[in-house]
Formats: structure tokens, C-alpha cells, sequence
């Protein structure tokens, strides 16, 4: 800094490097020569102040039988009223700024704080005193004058206490390393509950390796590909049943606005049908596959179909009375159920030999393996993901924990305070 920078530059504070675990010797020690002076210091203060209290008690006391001389009659009552008011407050502030027996220094700076606290609050009697002032103003202004001296006695206690702050540090201190300790030990459960989920997830990758290539070889064996066969022939199957229902619907399609219109005008009661064919028709439009079921001779079908071919509008006829004509003509039995049927016993046999087939039972097994294998993974990723969100918050606690310590005891030791790693 040069010549002007020594003599005039600040003084860099000492630098102090402490292991974490030694912090709390270390306070503690030096707490242990300031608490003795701190105590003797402290004493001599608190003594005043009894002195002080008793002296404005005494006070008090004396103006409590006082007499005033005042000449107005509703003034005296005034008075007297507000010296009544201003002795029972100043009283009751006395036994409030009366020093608790205990060496305690935490219970001694909190009376201290809380005795600074009522006499600011005191100046709310600010009105009965200057009353009171009117009749006895020598009285008033000693004990105003002695409560000045008890305020100034307080404030020198709260400064010792400031200044002797490392003999309340220990408990922030020992708050912090509580901290500390609890979030390390959060933290190190996190990192094995990692270790460990990450070695579930190693072990989940390799069991799933092992079962897509037990399925793999599953599949390319002479049992799977019969599966494989049997399995094309039931979507085969599957999609010639449907063609059915699919002729099936496309031949009540064409007839669909006669029959609807049938339909309507039965329910608003402008046609009367026996309750069967009513029901029926009512199935007919919602499945007509359904209902066919319920009618495998088609004679309800017929009946209803009657009835539609008599509510045709002319310009209808030439063209519905030909498909009607046609549908009533049809062989449903054997066109369409025996058909189903068929196919159903078919689809049926098919079911029961992949049911029976040990290649097919594990593969169902392989897959229900494969299934269950990835929501493990999906849960340990997941876990582990909050595991580490988990670690990282508590290792930010533990690193704001540990500045608020060097902060805390550089304050208190008025020293540049760091944390060894």
C-alpha cells in the first residue's frame, strides 16, 4: 500500500481458521473468561438500579400522602385524579423494572431488554404526570429525574451485554451445529439410498436383457411360430366375423329412414305394435346384430318388416319394397348365425390350444415380467431423482449453516472467522 497506505489504510482483521468441530471449544472457552466480567460488570449496573428503584419508591410513597395547595377546587380534582392515575402506572412500572434474582446471563439480557421495552412504553403516562406536575412539580421532576437514571443504567447494561455477545453466541452456535449434523446425516442417507437405486436399476437392466432375449428365443422357436400361426388365423377369423356384421348393417342401412321413422311414430302411440315387435324394433335400430340375436328365425323381424313396407311413402316404394322384399326373403339362420357360429366355435378352439400351449403361457409370463420390470425401473429413476433433489437442498442448508457460523463467531470475536473444508 505504500507509506500513506500503512499509516492511513485500515487494519485488515485477524483471520482465524477453525475446524468445524472445534468451534464450539472454542467459543465456549472464551465465553468462559468474558462470562466472570461480564457477570461483575453487570452486577455493579444492576445494583444502581435497585438503588435507583427504591429511591423513586420512596418518592412515590411520599407523594402518595402529599397534600395539594391549590386554590381551584375542580383543578385539585383534577389534579388529584391524575396523581392517583400516574402512581398506580409508575408503580406497576416498578415492579416491572425489578431485577430477577439469577446469575443467568440469557434471563439477565432479556429482563434488560424487556425492562428498555416498558420505559419507552411508560411515556404513555405522559398526561396524568403533567397533571400531577401542576400541584407537585418538585416531586415530579425528581422522580422523572431518577427514572432518567434507571433508562441510562439500563441502556450501559444492554450495552455490556452487547459488547460481551460471545457469552450469548453459544446457544445460536450449537442451534447451527445441531443443524449441521441432523441435515450430514440426511444427507448421507440420501447418497446410499442413490447408491443403492442405482445398483437396482444396473440389476433391472441386466434381468431385462436376460428376459428379451429368453423372449427372442422364444419367439424364433418352432412351439412360437404354431402360436404365431394359430394367431393369424384368428385375426383372420376375427375380421370374417365382422364382414358379416358389416353386410348385415349395410342392408338395414338402406331401410334405416323407414324404420326410424316406424320407430317414432310407435313411440309417440300413432301406431300400435304388440309389445314384443315394439321392443324389438326399438333393438333393431340401436344393433340390429343384437337383435337378430334375440330373433335367430328372424319371425319378429318379419313382422316388423310388415309393418315398415305399409308406412313406405310412395316415393319410397320403388326402391325399399324391392330390399325389403329381399330381407324377408333372406335366410338369417343360415346366412348369418350358423355363419357366427362357425366362426365363434372356431375363434373358441383357437383360444383353448394358445391356453394350453407352454410356449404361449410364457410368453404371457415373459411379457407380465417385462411389464412389472419397467414400473420398478420407472420407480427407482424416480426415486432416485428425488433422492438427489433431496441431497442437494440439505447440502445448501449445510453451506448456509456453516457461512451463518463464520459469520456469527467473526462477529462475535471481531476476527475474519473461516471453516476448514
Amino acid at each position: 500500500m505504500g507509506i500513506f497506505g500503512n499509516i492511513f489504510g485500515k487494519k485488515e482483521p485477524e483471520q482465524i481458521e477453525l475446524e468445524l468441530g472445534k468451534t464450539r471449544e472454542f467459543l465456549e472457552k472464551e465465553a468462559v473468561a468474558r462470562k466472570k466480567n461480564l457477570f461483575e460488570e453487570a452486577a455493579k449496573i444492576l445494583a444502581e438500579i435497585r438503588h435507583l428503584l427504591l429511591e423513586t419508591k420512596s418518592m412515590l410513597e411520599s407523594l402518595g400522602v402529599a397534600e395539594s395547595s391549590g386554590k381551584s377546587g375542580r383543578l385539585d380534582r383534577i389534579v388529584s385524579t391524575a396523581k392517583t392515575n400516574a402512581l398506580k402506572q409508575l408503580f406497576s412500572l416498578l415492579k416491572k423494572l425489578n431485577p430477577p434474582n439469577t446469575e443467568n446471563p440469557v434471563e439477565l439480557r432479556t429482563y434488560c431488554l424487556e425492562s428498555i421495552q416498558a420505559m419507552h412504553q411508560a411515556g404513555h403516562f405522559g398526561k396524568n404526570v403533567a397533571y400531577a406536575g401542576i400541584s407537585f412539580k418538585e416531586e415530579m421532576k425528581s422522580i422523572g429525574e431518577n427514572l432518567k437514571q434507571v433508562n441510562i443504567s439500563f441502556h450501559k447494561l444492554k450495552d455490556l451485554f452487547d459488547k460481551n455477545s460471545v457469552v450469548f453466541a453459544g446457544t445460536k452456535l450449537n442451534e447451527l451445529l445441531v443443524s449441521i449434523e441432523a441435515k450430514e446425516k440426511t444427507s448421507a442417507k440420501a447418497v446410499q439410498s442413490i447408491t443403492l437405486l442405482e445398483k437396482n436399476l444396473k440389476d433391472f437392466s441386466l434381468k431385462k436383457t436376460r428376459l428379451e432375449l429368453e423372449l427372442k428365443e422364444l419367439e424364433q422357436g418352432p412351439e412360437f411360430k404354431e402360436i404365431a400361426s394359430l394367431n393369424e388365423r384368428k385375426a383372420e377369423l376375427l375380421r370374417n366375423k365382422q364382414g358379416v356384421k358389416t353386410d348385415l348393417l349395410d342392408i338395414f342401412a338402406k331401410i334405416e329412414k323407414p324404420l326410424h321413422r316406424l320407430g317414432k311414430a310407435v313411440n309417440a302411440g300413432k301406431i300400435l305394435l304388440p309389445e314384443k315387435q315394439a321392443s324389438f324394433l326399438n333393438t333393431l335400430l340401436l344393433n340390429p346384430v343384437k337383435a337378430l340375436k334375440l330373433d335367430p328365425r328372424a319371425e319378429t323381424l318379419r313382422l316388423v318388416l310388415l309393418e315398415t313396407k305399409s308406412e313406405l311413402k310412395p316415393k319410397e316404394k320403388e326402391k325399399k319394397l324391392a330390399i325389403i322384399s329381399e330381407l324377408l326373403s333372406f335366410d338369417f339362420f343360415s346366412e348369418l348365425f350358423w355363419k357366427l357360429n362357425k366362426i365363434d366355435s372356431e375363434i373358441l378352439a383357437i383360444e383353448k390350444q394358445l391356453a394350453s400351449s407352454p410356449a404361449s403361457e410364457k410368453e404371457s409370463m415373459l411379457f407380465s415380467s417385462l411389464k412389472e420390470l419397467a414400473e420398478k425401473q420407472r420407480q427407482a429413476e424416480s426415486d432416485i431423482a428425488t433422492a438427489k433433489i433431496e441431497d442437494k437442498n440439505v447440502n445448501a442448508i449445510v453451506v448456509d449453516s456453516k457461512l451463518a457460523i463464520q459469520t456469527l463467531l467473526s462477529k462475535v470475536f471481531e476476527k475474519k472467522v473461516s471453516l476448514k473444508d
